[in-house]
């Protein structure tokens, strides 16, 4: 019985167990799922996606004005006293009338009192004919905000891109930094194994045997450093890609595909006609011109249509009903000198944003020839970085084989260990920017689609 109870305790923990791994398991992601994660889930993106509902909501709005305006009205009032008196006789005849009868007549006694109180209900509909070009261009101003706002979003999904690589990249690398300390200290645990021997032999003195301890010790702190690095960047990925609460972690295949600079070069010019940024800046300049003529209907008449149906009942017991059409222009007079000032501003600004257009521009030829730049220098620095490997084994495989044969000491050989392991980080972290330094070209030239 007690068997039976002790192997049905054994299996709840089992089970608790196996629940609670599958609920903590830890989640591997690719950069191309991290990316899609982030353009989804990202403040950024988020709030760049509302910025297109919020300028599609004004160009409904804009669209909306080339419509009828059409209100509804209802008045009821009540008075202390008619709001008209009409007098049947004057004062002269009411005289007269009194000398006739022998009245006491007076004059309120011959006026008739007219609207004490009064309802009406009423429909208006108004058509604008000519506004001078106001209605027309605030709608291609608002179709050019959401044509903006799309914009907007593909720089800001763009800068997305780069800040999860740079991320994902920085811990990949940092894992690489571990996996090469960790091939280091199983490196220094076989030299650490010769120096015992050969001190035990007499061959050497202590000092080989605490050297090697001593640079395993420093290893061992280089390691934590790497593991808490690590950790934080992991959840620093995992706030940028919207996961805050999941315990993710890059995949660890280091992607060593190193393309020659020349073959994703392209022309500058054209590279800047991809861009982004620079549609904005064409927009920004349609802007002002748009916002200059609208200036320029404000001290223009307005002409318009109406219609007007009422149903009222006011000096008669009965309901009347009434249909009225109307035309109405409104010229602004006073705001002709005024507005004309505004009108001035708006050209001002316009030349501005055609200034600040050309000075962009320049800026961003700049731009994409320093990632250009900066693409061959990682470029070239993984080849260096490479190079510095194979050199870095080579020694480090002769100093062991002297050592052996004591010919060399202990302090050459830890030394020529350290030149590996740092070729090897080198290495690493020269593939990592080199990889940034072709996503920032290819999404700085227009080609965001290839940038994974």
């Amino acid at each position: 019985m007690t068997k039976m109870k002790n192997k049905y305790i054994i299996a709840l923990l089992l089970l608790f167990n196996c629940q609670f791994s599958m609920v903590s398991a830890q989640r591997i992601m690719t950069l191309a799922e991290c990316v899609d994660a982030a353009r989804k889930k990202n403040i950024s993106a988020k709030d760049a996606q509302h910025d297109i509902q919020m300028a599609r909501e004004q160009q409904k709005l804009a669209r909306t004005k080339y419509f009828p305006n059409l209100s509804v009205s209802a008045f009821h009032f009540e008075s202390s006293d008619y709001l008209a008196k009409y007098r049947v006789l004057d004062q002269d005849e009411i005289n007269q009338l009194n000398a006739d009868m022998d009245g006491d007549f007076t004059v309120d006694d011959f006026t008739i009192g007219i609207i004490k109180k009064g309802t009406s209900t009423g429909l208006t509909l108004i058509e604008p004919l000519y506004t001078g070009g106001r209605v027309s261009n605030y709608n291609k101003l608002a179709d050019l905000q959401v044509n903006a706002r799309n914009l907007q979003r593909d720089v800001t999904d763009d800068q997305i891109v780069m800040d999860t690589e740079f991320l994902y990249y920085k811990t990949l690398e940092l894992h690489e930094t571990d996996k090469t300390l960790a091939a280091f200290e199983k490196e220094l645990e076989n030299i650490h194994q010769d120096a015992f021997n050969a001190w035990e032999n007499g061959i050497v003195n202590k000092n080989d045997v605490l050297s090697v301890e001593l640079a395993q010790d420093h290893l061992s702190a280089l390691r934590i450093r790497a593991t808490n690095g690590c950790n934080l960047l992991r959840r620093a990925l995992a706030k940028h890609i919207g996961m805050p609460d999941e315990d993710i972690d890059v995949d660890t295949t280091l992607n060593k595909d190193i393309i020659a600079p020349e073959l994703l070069a392209v022309n500058i010019q054209s590279a800047l006609e991809n861009r982004s940024e620079t549609r904005l800046l064409d927009l920004l300049v349609e802007k002002s011109v748009l916002e200059r003529k609208i200036a320029a209907a404000d001290m223009r008449p307005i002409l318009a249509v109406g219609a007007t149906a009422s149903y009222s009942k006011l000096a008669s017991t009965d309901w009347n009903k009434r249909l009225m059409g109307f035309v109405t222009v409104q010229i602004p007079l006073s705001t002709f000198w005024s507005e004309r000032h505004e009108y001035k501003r708006k050209k001002i600004e316009e030349q501005k944003s055609l200034d600040f257009r050309k000075d962009k521009r320049e800026l961003i030829s700049l731009q994409i020839q320093d990632a250009y730049d900066n693409l061959v220098s990682t470029y070239k620095q993984t080849q260096v970085a490479q190079k510095s490997i194979a050199r870095a084994e080579e020694n480090m495989r002769i100093n062991r084989e002297h050592y052996r044969e004591g010919l060399t000491t202990m302090t050459v050989l830890l030394d020529a260990q350290r030149q590996q392991q740092q070729a090897m980080s080198q290495y690493n972290s020269a593939v990592s920017e080199y990889l940034q330094a072709k996503t920032r070209y290819l999404i700085l030239t227009g080609r965001r689609q290839n940038a994974l």
